[in-house]
């Protein structure tokens, strides 16, 4: 089928996982079941009918705001989806249309394992945002999900620098993807250390160590890397506009490492390309001695 076919069809499909999405941004926070009971309006507990559930359109065909009791709704019901929605098309489009990540990860299985990060990082996001806290139950899921894929599309890991030790793709990935994560939760761990002995006080929750754990799972240490060098750009106007505005330093940092990962997910080729030569002099010193 043409990709505009795909296209329409995987943002459709967005926007119903957007509204999964709102579950848990919604009920996590609250300690309850994403599962059940089935969606429901928050203040008179009626459940909402399936024609009432349509993802986007009825929050615009009920003008925010319940049939049952007129409760409002909050406009970032629609926002999660549309956005979720718009992050499945876009990213079809970006790598398997355009492949901006080469022809070597042009393929559904990196798609996939790519849209269940783009998805826990979005619930995270939200909810650290809202509560300034990142729930494990996701950040550890997204894990364990990230280096199964790379044992079941070693693609993930097709453009690593790292060492490949083992004669099997899938070994080498699954190897390459334990050690994203622990460079990637590793370098969070050490700033959040260097924070509190230079400024008395916690400057990154464990929170945003899992997280980052969690992409680098996903995108390898070079992945890591990059969106840990990459997410001050884009929380420094932010943290100076909230400053300013609130006087409080405190600023939630896991949507910034998301927004980062995102950028990484579809830039890592190019930016593996620049640094490869000095990546791969790193690694024949520390394995090889040079030889």
């Amino acid at each position: 089928m043409p990709p505009i076919f795909w296209a329409v069809g995987l943002f459709l499909l967005g926007a119903c996982i957007g509204s999964f999405l709102n579950v848990c941004i919604y009920r996590l926070p609250a300690g309850l079941s994403i599962v059940w009971p089935p969606s429901h309006c928050p203040k008179c507990q009626k459940r909402i009918a399936a024609y009432d559930n349509i993802p986007i359109l009825s929050w615009f065909i009920l003008r925010g705001r319940c049939r049952q009791c007129g409760a409002k709704f909050s406009i970032e019901y629609a926002a999660v989806e549309f956005f979720t929605a718009v992050l499945f098309a876009g990213f079809y489009y970006a790598l398997l249309v355009a492949q901006v990540r080469g022809e070597s990860l042009a393929v559904w299985g990196v798609y996939a394992t790519y849209m269940a990060l783009a998805g826990a990082l979005l619930v995270s996001s939200v909810i650290d945002f809202k509560t300034k806290e990142i729930y494990t139950v996701v950040t550890n899921g997204g894990m364990i999900v990230a280096v199964a894929a790379c044992a079941i599309f070693p693609a993930l890991m097709s453009e690593s620098t790292g060492p490949h030790w083992f004669h099997y793709d899938r070994l080498n990935a699954v190897v390459l993807s334990l050690l994203g994560l622990v460079v990637g939760g590793g370098v969070i761990w050490i700033t959040r250390i260097l924070g509190r002995l230079a400024f008395r006080r916690e400057a990154m929750g464990f929170g945003d160590v899992l997280l980052m754990g969690m992409i680098g799972a996903a995108l390898g240490w070079e992945g890591a890397l990059a969106v840990f060098f990459l997410a001050p750009f884009f929380g420094l106007a932010y943290g100076l506009w909230h400053l300013i505005r609130h006087r409080d330093r405190e600023v939630p940092y896991g949507p910034f490492l998301s927004l980062a990962a995102g950028v990484v997910m579809l830039a890592q080729t190019t930016i593996v390309h620049w640094f490869a030569p000095g990546l791969k002099g790193f690694w024949a010193v520390v394995f090889t001695n040079g030889n």
